[in-house]
């Protein structure tokens, strides 16, 4: 009877192993694949010092979002912004890639299509790096 616990132990760490095998062997490392592994991020800054003005039109519609106060260490990077509605619903949003610049950047974003300025409650911010 140990004899056969002994078997039936070694054959479940042998499946175990090869199935882990497998699955490792199942990630690809290549630029344009799917891979496993780590990397260390780094932040180009505090986002809490972004400022956001908005320019409304005469039927009271958002056409432009001018946002200020972005370290100049984000130089190159991609700030999006989004225009919170009640709820925190998306009424709009908007890219642009940050130029060299200053102590500060600052960009501006438009084309949110009909969106009312009294509906927007908030903006959102988010920084990809490039």
């Amino acid at each position: 009877m140990k004899l056969l616990a002994n078997i039936l132990g070694l054959a479940l760490a042998v499946a175990a192993v090869s199935a882990a095998c497998g699955a490792a062997a199942s990630l690809a490392l290549g630029s344009k694949s799917l891979s496993a592994g780590s990397a260390a991020v780094t932040a180009c800054g505090g986002l809490t010092s972004l400022s956001a003005t908005r320019t409304v039109s005469n039927a009271g519609n958002v056409t432009q979002v001018n946002v200020g106060g972005i370290p100049a260490a984000c130089s190159g990077e991609t700030l999006s912004v989004t225009l919170v509605g009640a709820a925190n619903a998306n009424l709009g949003s908007g890219t642009a890639t940050l130029g060299s610049c200053g102590t500060t950047c600052s960009a501006t974003f438009a084309g949110f299509g009909t969106v009312a300025a009294a509906s927007v409650v908030g903006y959102s911010f988010g920084l990809a790096g490039s």
